[in-house]
């Protein structure tokens, strides 16, 4: 039969003998406290759930803890000081199921500023119809969400979720708990504690800036819902030097004197963390003015030579296919031949001014001697 027993609703309790100073020992997972009824007048009282480290009970009726677990069972002791000490204890939570069968390796991480992924293995011992389901709950207001994004193995379990957005997570610290269900047995929960500023693998960041002969300045941001300082590290190399590494404290800008040209990496952690994020892509600064000058006038120099040899090639073959076109399209027209004036043209005489011709034409004068 199914499990549908909301993982974060358990309940405990103990029944103790008659004379005992406490009686119905018993833990409330809502408020997180160790409670009891109090039989007869004690001076104090002390709750342990690990040897070291003793919690005050608050007017001798209750102990109460930051975290309890959902999963695996912790014994839980109440000890009396008086003129006769006194101790009992309860586990807690009740187990149920084959161990084997719960969800195994899990873990979580915050990642790209908004992200918050959480992977596990299927457990050794599930049967074949196990499905597993993630929670997160905010252990300060005891708000929870259930994944909605999985991916699944071969077999279709969960064995992946992811959310999209880790804003509304507003405080830090936080319950992963994965609850199993099969119909044919109980599947026992699998979980972890975590402070989400802890598992965030921070994004490497840009690094910008500007700079001259003298000094370069570079600066940076880095994006985080749950971190607010952070160290870096830089590796700069400057010239054809040797890379060498620098670090920065919770400052996001450095200066570099007498840079020339340089280039830089970066990569940065939380300030409470010790999860370092990737190096940045290699990022080139070239802070000499002169040589820089230089070399980018012999490269303007060389682009504009080229630049003009391509476009009189462009100019000469447009003016060579614009007259080919402009003879094809229009012919020169044949001209019309004459037979009056090539006949008079082929019989033409070339003769000289001054020179009497070999045979001369005798002019007759006339005289006009009046109108008839």
């Amino acid at each position: 039969m199914e499990n549908t027993r909301s993982p974060f609703s358990s309940f405990r309790t103990l029944e103790d003998d008659a004379n005992s100073p406490i009686k119905n020992l018993r833990m409330e997972p809502r408020s997180r406290r160790l409670t009891w009824d109090l039989n007869g007048n004690v001076t104090e009282i002390k709750c342990f759930d690990t040897p070291n480290y003793p919690i005050k009970a608050k007017n001798n009726r209750y102990c109460e803890f930051r975290v309890l677990p959902s999963c695996k069972a912790k014994n839980y002791t109440v000890n009396i000081t008086s003129s006769q000490s006194f101790s009992t204890s309860i586990l807690y939570p009740e187990q149920e199921g084959k161990p084997g069968a719960a969800a195994e390796n899990l873990k979580c991480w915050v990642h790209d500023v908004d992200f918050l992924t959480c992977s596990w293995t299927v457990g050794r011992e599930a049967p074949s119809d196990v499905q597993y389901r993630l929670y997160v709950e905010n252990l300060k207001t005891h708000e929870e969400w259930q994944c909605a994004r999985y991916r699944a193995d071969e077999r279709g379990t969960h064995t992946w979720c992811h959310f999209d957005d880790v804003s509304r997570f507003s405080d830090r610290f936080y319950r992963f708990l994965v609850n199993g269900t099969s119909r044919g047995s109980g599947i026992p929960c699998s979980e972890i504690f975590e402070e989400l500023s802890e598992i965030e693998r921070l994004s490497p960041p840009n690094v910008t800036g500007w700079c001259n002969k003298t000094y370069a300045l570079m600066e940076w941001r880095t994006s985080s819902h749950f971190t607010r300082r952070f160290n870096y590290e830089l590796q700069i190399q400057t010239g054809t030097d040797p890379a060498y590494t620098t670090q920065v404290l919770k400052e996001n800008f450095f200066v570099l004197s007498n840079p020339g040209t340089y280039t830089v990496q970066i990569r940065t952690q939380g300030f409470f963390t010790k999860i370092l994020s990737e190096w940045s892509d290699p990022k080139r600064f070239v802070c000499d003015p002169e040589k820089e000058g230089a070399g980018l006038r012999v490269w303007l120099t060389a682009s504009l030579t080229a630049l003009g040899t391509l476009l009189a090639l462009g100019l000469l073959l447009l003016l060579c296919r614009r007259y080919s076109v402009t003879q094809k399209l229009f012919p020169p027209i044949p001209r019309m031949k004459d037979h009056i004036t090539d006949h008079l043209q082929n019989k033409l005489m070339v003769w000289e001014a001054g020179k009497a011709s070999r045979e001369e034409c005798p002019v007759a004068e006339v005289q006009v001697l009046g109108e008839t």
